[in-house]
């Protein structure tokens, strides 16, 4: 009964790494693309790079430090 019980934990410490994680990524995409952080590239590859890079960081953020992370976005938004 214990090693279920810590099966449901493990599931529902991914789910919730994947849902923070992917919500972040999406609004990285957005945001490279709102504030013009993707204007300055040069190239199609360089734009991609910049969208992609920040919708990574974001994610990452948004996993490490969860609401306090939407919180702080939605102070400065």
């Amino acid at each position: 009964m214990r090693k279920n019980n810590q099966s449901n934990q493990k599931n529902h410490h991914r789910a919730q790494f994947t849902a923070r994680f992917g919500c972040g990524f999406i609004f990285g995409i957005f945001a490279a693309i709102a504030l013009g952080f993707a204007v300055d590239a040069q190239t199609f590859a360089g734009l991609i790079g910049i969208i992609i890079v920040s919708a990574v960081v974001c994610g990452l953020l948004s996993v490490a430090f969860g609401d306090k992370f939407w919180q702080w976005l939605r102070f400065w938004i």
